[in-house]
């Protein structure tokens, strides 16, 4: 969930019978688009979402799964489907429910401050069929134009929704409206945060987790993680983001000694199974 004016957050579980909700003032999103997109949650049902940069990692936001750093084998992830509701078309609801492995939260993030809010999901195999997106190396400017998308809510204190994957178009802000008009959270900073509104659109709570994106000369980045807000499309209060490029060396740093340790793992049982091997008469 996109925390909005409080920074609790409880993860539910994802379970392709439960319903969620959606983004404030978007557009159901097209077959092809937003392949990238996936609901985080564990058996119960959907909380947050994420996004797949490689067909075996998902990011996310921190604050949606720091309770299950200890226990990723609890956690779920649907990828490959624009739906979380088994009540919506067969096309929209396909997809694949796949298990974690292990969890990278930043060492840096502050559940206090929303600093670095963002984690790493390793999944316990390959989504097969479902694009991936590239991490930006370089923050959009005030002004430009980016799209982020989700199952959360379509309005603050919302309920219910169509369990339909939705986008909206949104205009990243300047520093200074960014800190202005998130105040009274007391918790804007530049160098890892952006922001982004346009009037009567706006991520809400259930989109935490989830990508906002740019085209950079014609290719699709991913540029932010959708992390709080006060309120949802509320006038002058523009949603916050993890900057994607403030995190890129942790995330690729990090993505570099998980695989190091995967391939060690994996040389020691060959070396342990040509050990116990039967020696050929």
């Amino acid at each position: 969930m996109r925390i909005v004016a409080t920074l609790a957050c409880s993860l539910l579980a994802l379970a392709l019978p439960a319903s969620a909700s959606a983004i404030v003032g978007g557009t159901a999103v097209g077959a092809g688009s937003y392949p990238f997109v996936v609901a985080v949650g564990d058996t119960l049902g959907p909380d947050c979402g994420g996004t797949l940069i490689t067909p075996t990692v998902v990011l996310t936001a921190a604050h949606c799964i720091v309770g299950h750093v200890g226990s990723p084998a609890d956690l779920r992830v649907l990828a490959g489907s624009r739906a979380i509701s088994a009540d919506l078309p067969a096309e929209e609801a396909a997809g694949h429910v796949v298990g974690v492995t292990a969890v990278y939260v930043h060492p840096k993030f502050s559940a206090a401050t929303m600093h670095y809010d963002a984690a790493l999901l390793i999944l316990a195999r390959p989504v097969t069929g479902v694009r991936t997106v590239p991490l930006a190396s370089v923050s959009p400017p005030a002004g430009s134009q980016v799209s982020a998308a989700g199952w959360g809510m379509t309005r603050a204190g919302g309920a219910t929704s169509p369990g339909r994957l939705l986008s909206v178009g949104l205009e990243v802000g300047t520093a200074r409206a960014c800190a202005r008009g998130n105040a009274a959270l007391g918790t804007y900073f530049a160098p890892t945060m952006l922001c982004a509104s346009n009037p009567g659109r706006d991520t809400c709570s259930g989109d935490s987790g989830g990508p906002l994106v740019a085209r950079d000369n014609g290719r699709v980045e991913l540029v932010g993680i959708t992390s709080f807000g006060f309120g949802c499309a509320e006038a002058a209060h523009p949603g916050v983001y993890t900057r994607v490029s403030a995190i890129r060396g942790w995330a690729l740093a990090q993505l570099a000694r998980s695989a190091a340790a995967t391939e060690r793992l994996a040389a020691l049982a060959d070396a342990t199974a040509a050990a116990v091997s039967p020696v050929a008469p």
